[in-house]
């Protein structure tokens, strides 16, 4: 897959096919700032190497001298080079790297960071010269500000999600939304059920709530929809927590049948469903939420965090009408308010170029790492489940998962094993790693990353053969 650059010794060429693609429906001096912060990233541009002559890359591309000098400037405005007087543009890559504290780390479902900060920079740049913004911000809005919620809406009626944005609930991250549905809709001691894998944080919101969890295991369509009846004859539970997109950590995604069985046990047995969607799904997969489908009876959950960056805490909720008004109370009472500083960022950054020129790379990235996953696996024989930010990895019988991830975290390698993604009381019969691909920010870290996976494996192999 190319990024749409080439190294060649130490100078740095763009494809020019790729370069004339993009611009078709984008500024040319904008592409060309997008590779270059891509190269820089991917570690394909090293820290203080030189960047082309404007002069000679404009020749290179058959563009104009002031397409690479804009470029050059955008580069800069964002960070990711510095114009020295007289010597030419260097890049300055050092702020693309997080501290790993000499640990690859592949247990953390995040993204890399190929350029966020530098969106992020730039919204609060303009933030910082735009004072009725600002004043607008430092005022109480109890369930956040008109115009924000607009914003939003119309960035999910574009991924083809209907909403009314006035019913649109902000929240601080999509945890906070997960712990206010089960305060609404649940006593202390009542049932709620969920995925037997699922994610971690909902145990914690339902442990905080008094509540008793039941996990229903899952078949290659979703839930096993007999053990959930059998379970709702016999305990009725108020609510079901799924993540039937991406499934949190498998990958699972559910077929649109057993969702519409779902949806009809949903009724009959007078339960909602909290449909959680934050884990990261590639386009080619991604898909409008169930909660389209029956917005009287699912809750919508979601957040930026595995799309640019966990840190800012930009969660959101779609609910039935019904639960509207008890929600907004209940996330009052817990926090006064959202920050509106986080959503006003949010606004500025989703609806800019730099916004989805990030995800398209993004995306990009994902796709190419998942693919050399998915090779060096091949050669142990083990098949991932892929999708997202995560790969699934069941193990055989002869290769234990707390050996295996042991063994990793001794060669500095941090990946989950199954375990994690139970309740305490969870008797687990799989034997698997959830390997997060996105925590390594540039490419030379991943590939070592890798290497170092794949070396583990094989000498765990030739043990195995040995006692054999």
């Amino acid at each position: 897959m190319s990024n749409g650059f080439i190294v060649m010794g130490t100078i740095w060429k763009v494809d020019k096919q790729a370069f004339d693609a993009e611009c078709i429906s984008q500024a040319k001096y904008k592409v060309l700032a997008g590779y270059i912060e891509a190269a820089i990233s991917s570690g394909e541009l090293l820290h203080q190497q030189k960047l082309p002559a404007q002069r000679w890359l404009a020749d290179q591309l058959n563009v104009t001298h002031g397409t690479v000098t804009r470029a050059y400037a955008l580069a800069e405005k964002r960070g990711i080079v510095v114009a020295k007087l007289g010597a030419g543009t260097f890049v300055n890559s050092a702020l693309f790297v997080r501290e790993s504290n000499h640990c690859i780390d592949f247990s953390a479902s995040m993204q890399p960071m190929l350029g966020q900060q530098n969106i992020l920079a730039q919204a609060m740049h303009e933030l910082a010269n735009d004072s009725v913004a600002l004043l607008q911000m430092m005022a109480y809005s109890a369930e956040g500000i008109n115009r924000h919620k607009k914003v939003f809406g119309q960035w999910l009626s574009a991924k083809g999600i209907e909403n009314i944005p006035k019913q649109l609930i902000f929240t601080q991250g999509a945890q906070q939304g997960i712990y206010s549905v089960l305060q609404v809709l649940t006593q202390p001691g009542d049932i709620v059920v969920h995925e037997k894998l699922c994610y971690p944080g909902f145990h914690k919101a339902a442990s905080a709530s008094g509540l008793e969890t039941q996990g229903i295991a899952l078949t290659n369509e979703g839930l096993d929809l007999v053990e959930l009846e059998e379970i709702c004859r016999k305990n009725k539970p108020k609510v079901l927590y799924i993540t039937p997109n991406m499934q949190n950590p498998t990958n699972l995604q559910y077929s649109q049948k057993l969702l519409q069985k779902l949806l009809a046990l949903s009724k009959k047995y007078q339960f909602y469903i909290i449909e959680d969607d934050v884990n990261y799904c590639l386009s080619q997969y991604w898909r409008p939420p169930f909660q389209q489908q029956a917005p009287d009876r699912v809750i919508y959950l979601s957040s930026l965090s595995k799309y640019f960056a966990g840190g800012l805490r930009i969660g959101y909720m779609l609910a039935p009408d019904a639960l509207q008004a008890q929600l907004n109370k209940h996330i009052h009472a817990q926090c006064w308010m959202v920050s509106t500083m986080n959503f006003e960022l949010a606004c500025r950054f989703i609806e800019n170029d730099s916004y989805l020129q990030n995800q398209q790379r993004l995306e990009a990235e994902l796709n190419y790492r998942q693919q050399a996953f998915i090779e060096m696996l091949e050669r142990y024989n083990l098949v991932p489940s892929c999708g997202g930010l995560n790969l699934w990895l069941e193990l055989p019988d002869d290769i234990n998962m707390h050996q295996l991830s042991g063994l990793l975290l001794a060669n500095n390698i941090k990946v989950r094993t199954a375990d994690i993604f139970t309740s305490a009381n969870t008797q687990l019969r799989i034997n698997a790693l959830r390997i997060a691909i996105g925590g390594p920010d540039t490419r030379p870290l991943f590939y070592q990353g890798v290497a170092i996976f794949s070396r583990v494996l094989g000498q765990l192999k030739e043990d195995t053969d040995r006692v054999i």
